[in-house]
């Protein structure tokens, strides 16, 4: 990406943070090895139930993995709201703090049949462009329709990102979509080995701490 000034915010419960959202990371890195990446945990969700584990243990875990990617850092602002997590406050927010910056908000594929259901939905193209992750077996053409309801204009290359302020998407597939946190959840709960679906960091931690062992 030739614009220097980009950040890409990557927004979730991370309840908890597994290997898919960290090859999502990794994606953006070899997509934009020049952008930093902002890992956003969502305080009070506001379209889902309250997340298992406490704000806390969810940084915690962030930070284990976080420090090995220089360029990711972790913003707790929607801790500090102590309200809902809304998308347009925190994107309103960075658009503040940095004016000349573009936001790039990163998202799936599948979050965008919701899209509409989101709090003033129709204000969030006026602060950010989209990642959009998709897999490899979507339907295009839906999700070209999905793009458009949410008011974005799809993009077929990274670097057209830089030609506005806002507004734009790109989609990126991926082989293997990050499984759900919430099955992820349950594997913890039934004892099913957890390699292929944590960071060993991660793993320990939930461990030591004993978390999700129960609903």
């Amino acid at each position: 990406m030739k614009r220097s000034e980009c950040e890409f915010v990557f927004g979730g419960t991370f309840d908890p943070v597994h290997l898919g959202h960290l090859e999502i990371v990794k994606s953006i890195g070899e997509l934009a090895p020049s952008c930093k990446i902002r890992l956003l945990p969502c305080a009070i969700p506001a379209l889902k139930g309250k997340p298992q584990t406490s704000f806390q243990h969810r940084v915690n875990m962030l930070s284990l993995v976080a420090k090995d990617y220089p360029n990711v850092s972790i913003d707790q602002r929607e801790f500090k709201r102590c309200e809902k997590s809304y998308t347009l406050d925190t994107l309103v927010e960075l658009q503040r703090e940095s004016s000349n910056k573009l936001n790039v908000f990163v998202m799936g594929a599948d979050s965008l049949a919701t899209f509409e259901s989101w709090y003033r939905w129709q204000e969030i193209n006026q602060f950010c462009h989209l990642l959009i992750f998709n897999r490899a077996d979507n339907n295009d053409y839906q999700l070209d329709k999905l793009v458009a309801a949410a008011g974005f204009s799809l993009v077929d290359h990274l670097e057209d990102l830089t030609s506005k302020a806002s507004g734009l998407a790109l989609l990126h597939t991926m082989p293997d979509m990050p499984q759900a946190s919430s099955e992820i959840r349950k594997a913890i709960q039934a004892g099913i080995g957890l390699d292929s679906l944590l960071p060993q960091s991660v793993i320990e931690y939930i461990s030591r701490n004993h978390l999700y062992e129960s609903e």
